[in-house]
């Protein structure tokens, strides 16, 4: 009977150690000779543990970070997204399909940071989550990110600086603006000097513009008494409010955001 018991007990250490070593395949009897771990299935996949992240850097709710482990985070936050999570042993990664280079910019009708986009609102570096800051870092902006509040957007050139900001959405215009303008007039300032009048006889004619009128039978033309030493003026319209022009176009207001990771 001892010898019956050794006997079983070496066959059941012999079929352990072929089930550990070897390859387990779950509705298949032939597993991939590659992997640890086959399953098969036509109409059911594969459930990873749900659990609540709190953020990238954050191991909560495991004890600890481990590399490699995949998780599925239910929650949405500023910092993560629902969707398969894994750890790289010191803080998470979103598994995507997206491959987003750090530092694409997008505009978006959402108002808080999300999905690793963080608004370009003029904040802190130092205010980000501790890998945003070093992928923002490694596109040059050392104490802010650049703020796109009521900003378009322009193609910078060699000189200027990547995420500085300028120019204005109204100009006031000064005399150096106008086109180029003269404004002629002539008057007779020539000194002493007398105007003509005609009468064509028999008839009222007025001639002093103050309702003296001359009539009798004689025509011709004759001349006023001179008036002395007189001139004439004119004058030309002025004057304006320095309204500034508006040069900002018909536009629709969205805010932007500029992609560091999660």
């Amino acid at each position: 009977m001892k010898n019956f018991k050794i006997i079983i007990a070496s066959l059941i250490m012999t079929f352990n150690y072929h089930i550990i070593s070897g390859q387990v395949g779950i509705n298949t009897p032939a597993p991939n000779q590659n992997a640890l771990l086959e399953m098969f299935t036509s109409n059911k996949g594969l459930l990873p543990p749900r659990i609540s992240l709190v953020n990238i850097t954050s191991a909560s709710p495991l004890a600890q970070h481990v590399k490699g482990i995949i998780v599925y985070n239910i929650v949405n936050n500023a910092f993560v997204n629902e969707g398969l999570y894994v750890n790289n042993g010191s803080q998470w990664f979103r598994l995507s399909t997206e491959d987003i280079p750090f530092g694409h910019v997008k505009y978006s009708v959402l108002t808080s940071d999300h999905s690793g986009w963080y608004l370009l609102n003029g904040r802190s570096i130092s205010s980000l989550p501790a890998p945003a800051q070093t992928n923002v870092a490694s596109l040059g902006f050392v104490t802010t990110i650049p703020d796109a509040t009521d900003r378009y957007f322009k193609a910078k050139t060699g000189a200027e600086v990547l995420g500085t900001t300028g120019g204005n959405s109204t100009v006031t215009l000064v005399q150096a603006n106008l086109p180029t303008m003269t404004f002629n007039g002539t008057a007779l300032s020539a000194g002493s000097h007398v105007h003509t009048y005609t009468d064509r006889g028999n008839t009222s004619v007025n001639a002093g513009g103050a309702g003296n009128n001359n009539a009798d039978d004689t025509s011709g033309t004759y001349t006023t008494s001179t008036a002395g030493n007189h001139t004439h003026t004119y004058t030309v319209n002025t004057g304006g409010s320095a309204t500034p022009v508006s040069i900002d176009p018909k536009h629709l207001n969205l805010n932007v955001f500029i992609y560091l990771g999660q």
